[in-house]
C-alpha cells in the first residue's frame, strides 16, 4: 500500500515551467557551475586573464579554471565580473565553491595541492575561512579525500552541519555518485551515500540543496542527452528524480542548477548548441510552482487574556477552496501542526467549547522547505447561558478523589472567576458542587458540601469579598440527565452531573 502510494505521487508530479536566456557575461571558453555568494555570484571560467601568461590544459587547449565572481542584477544578469584574489586561484584547476549562510567559510573544489604545487593528481575538496578583506585563509583539505578517488562539487547546507559532494570513493553505485557528511564541532562523520532513489549506474554532479529537495545532473537512462538535470525529495519518498523538462535540459550537458525559491529565479550551466562558448551559464525565470515544493507550520493556540497554551482546541487547516483538509485537536502544550503546499493561500481555523472562533490566514511563499511558526490567541467567553441562567464560562473545579482538596491543573479556572470578579465589580456569584449518581447519596452531599465551602474559601483568600460570593453543595440532587440511582448510564453521561457551577445572581 504505501509503496503504490509512492508511485502515484511520482506519476502526478509535473516538472515545472521554465524561461532561459544566456547571459551576457558568457565568454567563448568555458563558464559554468555559478554558486550564491550573498548578492553577489561565483562562477568557475577558463577565460583568460589580461596581462597573464595563461597556461593551457592539455585536455580541451583551454587555460585552467579559474574562480570569478559578479554581481547580481535584477534581470538575472551578472556584472562587474573580475577573477577571485591570487590565494585563491592558482595555476592549476579551481572550481565548483559553496559557502556557509554567513559567508565566513567556503568549500571548493580543486587539484591537491601543496604549496600551489600539484601534490596529485586526484580532485579534491578544500574548505577556507574568509577573512574581512575577503582573502580565504586556512586552507584545509578535507579528512574525507583521498589520493585513491575523486572529490568534488560540494555544497554545504544552510545550518552548516552537513556537506554534500560527488566521489568515486569506495561505496559508489555507478561512476560517479552523491554523498553527504555530516559536520559536528568541526570534526567531519564518515561519508554516507544518498542511495538509490538519487544516485544510478551512472554519473550524478553538482548537488544543489534547497529545503528537502536536491537538485542534480545526470547522465541517466532516459533524459534528453548528456547530463540532465533532475530533482527529488532528500529523503528518498519519492521512488524515481523527476527530470526539469526540455527547457532547463537538452541533448547536451546541462548541469549546476541553482535557484532562490523566492524570487523563483536562477541559474544553470550548459554546453548546448547555440551558445557562446563551450560551456555557458544561462539564467532562468521559474514559471509555475513546482509540485514537490512544500512547506510546514507549526504552531501553538493560547488564551488571549492569560497567555496560558490552550488544551482541546479543534485547529483545522482549509485551501483557498474552502475545503477542510485537515483537523486535529491540541493537547496540554497547544501545539498543533500541519504539512503545507507551496504558493497556497491557507485560512487555519480554530474552535473550541466556551471560546469564540478564530480565523488566522497563512500565504505560503515558494521557498521550499520553509517552516512557518504561528501564534494564535483566542477569546474566551466570559458567560454562558444554560436554561435561561448566566453561568460564568469557567471550566469544572477539580478535587481530589473522595475530598475537598482543590488539584492544582483548576489554579487556572479559578484565576479567571478572580479576573471576572475584579473586571465587574458588582457582580454576586453563588458556586455551586454537583455530583454523579455513584455512591450514597449522604455521602455525596456532605463531600459536595465540603468541596463548595473549600472553593469559597480558596476564592476569598484571593481577595474577593466574601459578601460576594456564596457556595452550596447539592450532591446528586440536581442531575442534568436520566443518571439517577441504579440507572446504567455510560461515564461520559456520569461526567455531566460531576460538574461545578458559577451562577450569576447580580452582575451591575
Amino acid at each position: 500500500m504505501f509503496i503504490s502510494a509512492q508511485i502515484e505521487r511520482a506519476d502526478s508530479i509535473m516538472a515545472a515551467a521554465y524561461s532561459i536566456k544566456s547571459i551576457d557575461a558568457n565568454t567563448r571558453y568555458s563558464d559554468f557551475g555559478s554558486t550564491f555568494m550573498g548578492e553577489k555570484i561565483v562562477f568557475s571560467s577558463t577565460r583568460k586573464k589580461p596581462g597573464i601568461n595563461n597556461r593551457v590544459w592539455r585536455g580541451n587547449k583551454q587555460p585552467f579554471l579559474d574562480l570569478y565572481v559578479g554581481d547580481l542584477t535584477e534581470s538575472g544578469e551578472i556584472k562587474n565580473v573580475k577573477p577571485f584574489s591570487e590565494n585563491v586561484n592558482t595555476k592549476y584547476h579551481d572550481a565548483f565553491v559553496s559557502f556557509t549562510a554567513d559567508l565566513k567559510e567556503v568549500y571548493f573544489t580543486s587539484n591537491d595541492k601543496v604549496n600551489r604545487r600539484i601534490k596529485s593528481k586526484s580532485v579534491k575538496i578544500f574548505k577556507a575561512t574568509i577573512a574581512e578583506n575577503g582573502e580565504w585563509k586556512n586552507l584545509e583539505n578535507l579528512p574525507f579525500n583521498s589520493d585513491g578517488h575523486d572529490a568534488g562539487h560540494p555544497f554545504i547546507s544552510r545550518d552548516g552541519e552537513r556537506i554534500y559532494f560527488v566521489s568515486d570513493m569506495p561505496g559508489t553505485l555507478g561512476d560517479k555518485d552523491i554523498f553527504y557528511v555530516e559536520i559536528k564541532n568541526g570534526y567531519y562523520g564518515k561519508p554516507v551515500n544518498l542511495g538509490p532513489t538519487v544516485n544510478s549506474p551512472y554519473k550524478e554532479y553538482t548537488p544543489y540543496i534547497d529545503g528537502d529537495l536536491i537538485y542534480f545532473s545526470s547522465n541517466r537512462k532516459g533524459g534528453e542527452g548528456g547530463l540532465d538535470v533532475y530533482v527529488t525529495k532528500l529523503d528518498g519518498s519519492i521512488p524515481e528524480p523527476i527530470n526539469l523538462g526540455t527547457t532547463i535540459n537538452s541533448k547536451r550537458d546541462d548541469f549546476s542548477f541553482i535557484i532562490n525559491s523566492e524570487k523563483l529565479q536562477g541559474y544553470f550551466s550548459s554546453n548546448r548548441e547555440g551558445g557562446e562558448g563551450d560551456d555557458d551559464i544561462y539564467t532562468f525565470v521559474q514559471k509555475t510552482t513546482i509540485s514537490l515544493c512544500d512547506q510546514s507550520v507549526a504552531g501553538v493556540i493560547k488564551d488571549k487574556v492569560t497567555g496560558f497554551t490552550v488544551q482541546n482546541a479543534l485547529v483545522t487547516l482549509i485551501d483557498n477552496e474552502g475545503n477542510k483538509l485537515r483537523t486535529v485537536s491540541t493537547l496540554a502544550d497547544g501545539v498543533f501542526y500541519f504539512g503545507l503546499d507551496c504558493a497556497v493561500d491557507y485560512t487555519i481555523e480554530v474552535s473550541k467549547n466556551g471560546f469564540f472562533p478564530s480565523t488566522t490566514m497563512l500565504a505560503t511563499s515558494n521557498a521550499n522547505g520553509l517552516k512557518n511558526e504561528l501564534e494564535i490567541f483566542i477569546d474566551e467567553k466570559e458567560f454562558i447561558m444554560r436554561d435561561s441562567i448566566q453561568l460564568l464560562n469557567v471550566e469544572n473545579i477539580r478535587f481530589e478523589l473522595n475530598k475537598a482538596d482543590i488539584k492544582e491543573a483548576s489554579e487556572k479556572a479559578l484565576g479567571k472567576v478572580v479576573r471576572l470578579m475584579e473586571k465587574y465589580p458588582n457582580m454576586v456569584i453563588d458556586f455551586g458542587a454537583h455530583t454523579d449518581s455513584r455512591g450514597p447519596d449522604a455521602l455525596n452531599l456532605w463531600l459536595s458540601k465540603q468541596r463548595a465551602a473549600a472553593t469559597v474559601a480558596y476564592l476569598v483568600a484571593q481577595g474577593i469579598d466574601e459578601g460576594r460570593i456564596t457556595g452550596a453543595g447539592y450532591g446528586e440532587t440536581k442531575l442534568l440527565n436520566k443518571c439517577a440511582n441504579n440507572v446504567k448510564c455510560k461515564e461520559v453521561e456520569h461526567n455531566v452531573n460531576k460538574r461545578t457551577e458559577f451562577i450569576v445572581i447580580k452582575k451591575e
